[in-house]
């Protein structure tokens, strides 16, 4: 919002692979549930915030996200094969994919 504020370029981000909480913070990595390992989830999350503009909570809660970009941690197990089921499901949506610059 500062930055917003400031007349800075703010790029929202969404995270693919990490489960959030009904409040929309992300649940913690303390708890076994905080990470999301299968690519077919991942995938279906990033369409959601593409296409709907929202992301659904552990709990079912869906939560409205105005995200421009999507994070996949590198420390994830199978980040790569999360970053490719994410690249093919958008592509299969016919939704682009670019470069902020």
């Amino acid at each position: 919002d500062i930055a917003e504020k400031k007349g800075l370029r703010v790029i929202r981000e969404a995270f693919a692979d990490r489960n959030y909480n009904p409040d929309g913070t992300l649940v913690s990595r303390t708890l076994p549930n905080a990470v999301v390992p299968d690519p077919e989830f991942v995938a279906a999350r990033v369409r959601q915030v593409a296409e709907d503009g929202s992301i659904t909570a552990f709990d079912g809660t869906v939560l409205k996200v105005d995200a421009e970009s999507v994070c996949v941690h590198g420390d994830s197990p199978d980040s790569v094969a999360l970053a490719q089921s994410i690249v093919k499901a958008l592509g299969e949506d016919g939704i682009e994919i670019k470069s902020f610059l």
